[in-house]
């Protein structure tokens, strides 16, 4: 039994599907336990997760059951009915895929395990909350404001915030007019606007691989199938990029030029006007996440790659949550011509309008010299993190290879091959330190075993605590490897 990574059927539902075919075929017999999931998933070389994604669709079908501490065993056939019930089976199974992504970050909280320390969520550090000045903004805007900012505004949001977003972006080489720019309620709701206006069912998406998990959970809900593009350490590369678009002619092509999560990578200037002019060519377009741009340590950002659109193809997303603190949920969409103007339906139909009263504490902390003078803190406090972070990991871990990030707050930790990842974030656990394994980061689910780990949160002391106990698990598998 094999699976196939060119088939466009998820890995799970490949499995799935075989087991069926061996269950109807005589193989195994109603009561018969199937395989122990590890088992089948080394005997596959496939991850863990995709072993029990198919056995979760399989009870879903009503071809097996679980029983608790025993294992997974066939279940009677099912009634005649069945396969017209499973006619939404696959819609259904594509959302479910989403939600779990969704409970990744859940699932690695220490909240639970008193002493853990999480190397797990790519978080900001709360010492560089801007909270003093944002309290301020907030309390001028319910002063200063007219109560008619209380009443339903505008969809594409606050015209003020719109072209002070613009000017950044002009700023940065794009030539942005505030009727360019789209107000979400972060990241996520942008990639789901542009999701709606441009995929669907079976649509080809190109994308950077590894990526953000919680973008990709976006693009699962749509049941598109992915095209992976490779890179280095200095993001995508321009002639796997050109294979791809050349091959699949992709209907979008998702990339992240600057602060990569999870790599931390940022895209040199030369690949981002060769990208773009390859997407016109191949007639693609582009969703760039441009969140955490100004994170960046080495050199300054680099323009986005809208900077070298002339034909309105490349759509910017940018969170900016996560560059200034979480519970702010405001991020926006730039584009140009009809792309724009498709995606301000679908933003309207989304959720009407964003925050009025965020939007506008927001735009006074823009306008005045404390947002700057944050960046520039968080930017000094990072740097020194990434660098003593980096450091440990060399010392302590010098059999896996360490990508030092140019941005963001990610490290990107490739193991050996012979390493399980699953077996890295049990035995990781088990010592007291919480990690993000590489799976959700492919688009496929399947890749090279890698361990996403994030310092912003975290003190210099207690970062080095988590590696030595990192060190301590990893170095127990390697030698039993």
């Amino acid at each position: 039994m094999k699976l196939d990574s060119s088939d466009p059927r998820p890995l799970y539902v490949q499995l799935a599907d075989r087991l069926v075919e061996l269950i109807e075929g005589g193989a195994f017999h109603p009561g018969d336990r199937l395989p122990a999931m590890r088992d089948l998933a080394q005997s596959l070389d496939c991850a863990l997760i995709t072993v029990s994604q198919a056995y979760e669709l399989l009870s879903a079908r009503g071809r097996a059951h679980a029983r608790p501490g025993k294992g997974t065993f066939v279940s009677e056939p099912p009634p005649q009915e069945e396969p017209f019930a499973r006619r939404w089976e696959p819609d259904v199974a594509r959302f479910a895929r989403g939600a779990r992504l969704e409970g990744v970050i859940e699932r690695l909280t220490p909240a639970s395990e008193p002493g853990a320390i999480s190397l797990a969520a790519g978080h900001p550090a709360p010492e560089t909350f801007p909270l003093h000045d944002f309290a301020r903004a907030f309390h001028r805007t319910l002063l200063d404001d007219s109560p008619d900012l209380m009443q339903y505004r505008s969809s594409t949001g606050d015209a003020d915030l719109c072209a002070k977003l613009a000017a950044l972006l002009r700023g940065r080489g794009c030539s942005a007019s505030a009727a360019d720019v789209i107000v979400c309620s972060g990241a996520q709701q942008a990639a789901d606007v542009v999701a709606t206006v441009l995929l669907e069912a079976r649509s080809v998406v190109a994308s950077e691989s590894p990526t953000y998990w919680g973008t990709l959970g976006v693009f699962d809900a749509r049941g598109v199938t992915y095209v992976e593009v490779r890179g280095d350490s200095d993001g995508v590369r321009v002639d796997d990029v050109e294979r791809v678009f050349a091959e699949y002619r992709p209907r979008l092509f998702f990339v992240s030029p600057i602060a990569q999560n999870p790599t931390g990578a940022v895209l040199p200037a030369r690949r981002a006007k060769q990208i773009v002019s390859l997407a016109r060519r191949y007639d693609v377009v582009i969703l760039e996440d441009q969140t955490g741009w100004q994170l960046t340590y080495d050199a300054p950002a680099p323009p986005p790659l809208a900077a070298h659109d002339t034909d309105g193809r490349v759509i910017v997303m940018e969170s900016l949550s996560k560059s200034i603190f979480p519970a702010l949920r405001i991020g926006y969409l730039y584009a140009k011509g009809g792309i724009n103007e498709a995606l301000e339906a679908a933003k309207m139909r989304a959720d009407v309008f964003t925050s009025t009263l965020t939007q506008r504490a927001l735009w006074r902390f823009m306008e005045g010299p404390a947002c700057a003078r944050h960046f520039r803190s968080a930017r000094s406090l990072y740097r020194k993190r990434r660098d003593a972070f980096v450091e440990a990991l060399s010392d302590l871990v010098p059999w896996a290879r360490v990508r030092t990030p140019s941005a963001g707050v990610n490290v990107w930790l490739e193991l050996p091959q012979r390493v399980s990842t699953q077996a890295a974030f049990d035995a990781c656990a088990r010592e007291g330190v919480l990690v993000m394994p590489s799976e959700p980061f492919y688009p496929t689910r399947s890749g090279p075993p890698a361990l996403r780990l994030s310092f912003g949160h975290l003190a210099e002391a207690q970062a080095r605590e988590g590696i030595v106990r990192l060190a301590r698990a990893l170095g127990k598998l390697v030698q039993k490897a």
